[in-house]
């Protein structure tokens, strides 16, 4: 998001699991955009409901990210965000 404007959603669909698939997913949203990591303000990571592992996959890459670059990270309820 850019202020109110959602910039992108990727929904990731993978019988194997994400944590293989989701950090190449996050490489090309930023070339698509033309951003660096550093740019990035804040994190969100949906916190569920959903499968659990799915939901630690996310929160686990958001916080990875947030802290490799000192950003903060939120959880969002899926049900809060629709």
């Amino acid at each position: 998001m850019a202020g109110d404007e959602v910039i992108e959603e990727i929904l990731l669909h993978s019988p194997e699991g994400f944590a293989h698939i989701l950090f190449e997913h996050v490489r090309r949203l930023l070339l698509r955009h033309r951003w660096e990591l550093g740019q990035i303000d804040c994190f969100a990571a949906a916190a569920g409901p959903g499968a659990f592992t799915g939901v630690r996959v996310c929160l686990a890459a958001a916080k990875g990210l947030a802290e490799a670059i000192g950003r903060k990270v939120v959880a969002v309820s899926n049900l809060e965000a629709v």
